[in-house]
């Protein structure tokens, strides 16, 4: 009988040779079903096989660590092939080689072991530096630099793992993790102008920076006793805290950094002290969602060995991930244009004036109405003889007097826009950082925080119609007294309201 070697095998091709049994199992399926797992091995690797029927003829011929005679069709199961087993027999182990059916993994590869910094860390480190230093505010650019001044920090972070063994989990990796969500922070900065770059950047360095002391090791990385009892998350806060105190930092601005730590992880069930409750805050969780899960995931797909085209999935995310190729044109793919990547500008807008949050209101100018020409007055006798009465008498009834209504706040928006600040009911919500009072407070004049993103691109929305700013609304004035024995004029152009020096009829 010719041998078939594992690596051989292929989809669709039916096999029948000896291999050594290095696996068995009865294990039940999800429908409750009961079957034989069994994994073969020879020197060239290991196969799944599995039987679904005849199960008490089959389990008791062979134990663990026996030759066996397979025969079956070839399939695959989430991307590797897989023996459906149709006949078995105990194969005798004196006349086989065991050589030739031992099976010895290849090590996974591993980094070099140098303590030196390598050129790829070097340069790391620089590209760090660099984009800390694009942070133009003062107080959070004292704040990170009071962390890369210290010489034990720096350097545990240079060596720090990211995390056990999940993303990033080698020497270096926090510093690799740092410097990407870092930049992933500038360029959505870029794409959302609301953002505050500045406190994007600052919770991209600081998010993690407690895993130097979560973690200990600069491999096979274990969890201190200050990791465990109290958490990265935890640890970060109250290091920062210590550090805006030297360093000066507003407290208002204080609470804005330490939320993107708290924030971080997104929810209270992965840890979160609080969820994300600013902008920054959301993306500062994104981003170290999207970078901590793209080296894992690359990592599972290179710890596969051959072409197979799904990875196991015996994993933390207990799923296969495809590794094979895309069906998509292998060449070299270019972004578009920079002149297209423009930023997006939200603004929010009211649902029925038009009128933005952020800016400041516009007074709209009422229209003059059309001048109607006053109605001729018919006779009595000529309305008697419409409605068939005779003879009616001449009675004119005085319309009743129109008074002007006082009452209203002198502040009150146009019909169809939100009201002012507290006026919930029409959905006024205002600028969103604290400290901000409404639309008509300035840009800029916050006190304790770095930007007003609403109010400052509103305004700039609202340049050109500078002219047509709102204009305080003179007080309403009452309409002059108006004799009971004569009737009021028809309704017809609305009446002036009588200035100073202007005589009045």
């Amino acid at each position: 009988m010719e041998k078939t070697w594992i690596k051989d095998v292929k989809e669709g091709e039916r096999v029948k040779s000896v291999f050594l049994v290095a696996k068995k199992a009865t294990p039940t399926s999800k429908s409750g079903k009961t079957y034989l797992a069994v994994t073969l091995h020879d020197k060239t690797g290991e196969l799944e096989a599995r039987a679904f029927d005849k199960l008490e003829e089959l389990i008791p011929l062979f134990e663990e660590k026996d030759f066996v005679e397979i025969e079956g069709l070839v399939g695959t199961f989430q991307g590797k092939p897989q023996l459906r087993i149709e006949t078995l027999a105990k194969a005798d182990a004196a006349a086989l080689d065991a050589v030739e059916f031992t099976f010895v993994p290849p090590p996974e590869p591993k980094k070099p072991e140098s303590a030196a910094p390598t050129p790829g860390d070097e340069q790391a480190w620089a590209e760090l530096l660099a984009l800390a230093d694009a942070v133009t505010d003062q107080h959070i650019k004292g704040l990170i630099a009071s962390f890369l001044g210290d010489e034990d920090f720096a350097a545990r972070l240079r060596r720090s793992p990211a995390a056990k063994s999940v993303h990033h989990a080698y020497a270096g990796g926090l510093l690799e993790h740092t410097v990407a969500v870092m930049k992933l922070a500038h360029r959505l900065a870029d794409q959302y102008p609301q953002v505050d770059r500045d406190l994007l950047v600052a919770g991209a360095f600081l998010h993690d920076l407690g895993k130097v002391r979560e973690l200990s090791g600069d491999r096979n990385a274990e969890y201190t006793d200050e990791g465990k009892l109290v958490g990265h998350l935890v640890m970060a806060a109250q290091w920062i805290h210590d550090k805006a105190r030297r360093v000066g930092m507003p407290r208002e601005l204080e609470h804005h950094v330490v939320h993107l730590v708290l924030a971080h992880h997104g929810k209270l069930e992965y840890g979160s002290p609080k969820t994300p409750q600013t902008l920054e805050a959301l993306l500062t969780h994104y981003i170290d969602e999207i970078d901590s899960r793209i080296n894992s995931w690359l990592n599972l797909m290179g710890r596969e060995s051959g072409h197979r085209r799904w990875t196991d999935t015996n994993n933390v995310y207990e799923q296969s991930i495809w590794r094979g190729a895309l069906p998509t044109v292998q060449a070299e793919k270019k972004g578009p244009p920079a002149e297209v990547m423009t930023p997006v500008i939200y603004v929010p807008r009211g649902t029925g004036g038009g009128q933005s949050q952020g800016a400041p209101k516009r007074k709209q100018e009422k229209k003059p109405r059309p001048q109607q020409l006053p109605r001729p007055e018919r006779k009595p006798a000529e309305k008697a003889a419409e409605a068939g009465v005779e003879d009616a008498p001449a009675v004119t009834a005085p319309r009743p007097e129109r008074v002007e209504r006082t009452d209203r706040p002198p502040d009150r928006g146009q019909r169809g826009s939100f009201g002012g600040p507290g006026d919930k009911k029409k959905g006024y919500t205002g600028p969103r950082l604290p400290g901000d009072k409404g639309p008509r407070r300035p840009a800029g004049e916050q006190k304790g925080l770095t930007h007003s993103p609403f109010a400052a691109l509103a305004a700039k929305l609202g340049e050109p119609s500078k002219q047509a700013e709102a204009v305080p609304e003179p007080a309403p004035t009452e309409a002059p007294p108006v004799e009971a024995a004569e009737p009021a004029a028809p309704a017809a152009a609305p009446v002036t309201p009588p200035t100073e020096g202007t005589p009045t009829e």
